[in-house]
């Protein structure tokens, strides 16, 4: 919290944080975009702080005030920085997961080993492909909403289906465990970039039913046979979760179909969104 305004409701405090931090960026006279590039903040997620509408992380609030000039102690309303966060060193013979830092960098470097498997058909590479199809979802789920949307727009996922106006920022105010929800399909998808080449829902709907009705008799699929659809495969949200698994497995055994190819799978228009 802002010391010279402790005293104010909370939410007041955060707007007065929003102001200063709007100020000292107009007297640099750079953009929010700029921002984004020197500290990796989307400029959407600048936006929400300029206005109030939320409050920066103390690792974020120290990226802008370092890139303004602006004194960190008086911004958090305290005289130390953040602080870092011990790890227990684990005892002798005990196993536990690798402590994942990094944020974005790190699930970004996950992404590009999973696609380097995928150019060789995960040939020799199955189970570490596996084991690191675990580490990018642990990964991810310490990302915040706005660096999860950012990392979808990089990795392509098809931008028709926002939950919000506001994206997934929009939904967490609305509703916390939908918006997780959402979060944990988004991960899917972009996972799926990796393995499969594509996100599915990104491909036009007529060529990802021809992959479903291609495998559909091997992995014992049935089609959800939503009514309105003449193939009965219904929507992307019927039936991609269904060919997802089979997709990927197909994929580690060297046998995926490349759904990189815009020829044989072509994308999907935007103003065909729901």
């Amino acid at each position: 919290m802002v010391k010279q305004v402790r005293d104010l409701p909370e939410n007041d405090a955060i707007a007065t944080m929003g102001v200063k931090l709007r100020n000292a960026r107009d007297a640099l006279g750079i953009s929010r975009a700029k921002v984004q590039d020197e500290t990796g903040i989307p400029a959407k997620t600048l936006e929400h702080y300029e206005a109030g509408a939320s409050e920066p992380t103390l690792t974020r609030l120290k990226a802008l005030c370092d890139l303004y000039k602006l004194p960190f102690g008086e911004m958090a309303g305290t005289e130390e920085g953040p602080k870092e966060i011990a790890v227990e060193t684990p005892k002798e013979g005990e196993t536990v997961p690798e402590e994942v830092t990094g944020g974005m960098v790190v699930v970004e470097a996950m992404l590009d080993e999973l696609t380097a498997f995928r150019a060789i058909g995960f040939d020799g590479a199955q189970r570490r492909a596996m084991a690191l199809v675990d580490e990018l979802a642990a990964a991810m789920k310490r990302l915040e909403s706005d660096e999860l949307e950012a990392l979808a727009e990089a990795r392509g996922l098809f931008e028709g289906d926002r939950p919000t106006s506001d994206g997934i920022f929009g939904l967490f105010v609305e509703d916390v465990d939908e918006a997780q929800r959402y979060c944990g399909l988004v991960e899917e998808r972009i996972v799926d970039t990796a393995i499969l080449g594509s996100d599915l829902y990104a491909i036009d709907r007529d060529a990802v039913v021809k992959v479903a009705d291609a495998i559909k008799d091997e992995f014992d699929l049935e089609e959800p046979r939503y009514l309105g659809w003449s193939d009965c495969w219904g929507d992307y949200a019927e039936f991609v979760p269904l060919i997802r698994e089979p997709l990927r497995k197909l994929a580690l055994m060297g046998k995926g179909m490349d759904l990189a190819n815009l020829d044989q799978f072509p994308r999907r228009e935007l103003e065909a969104a729901a």
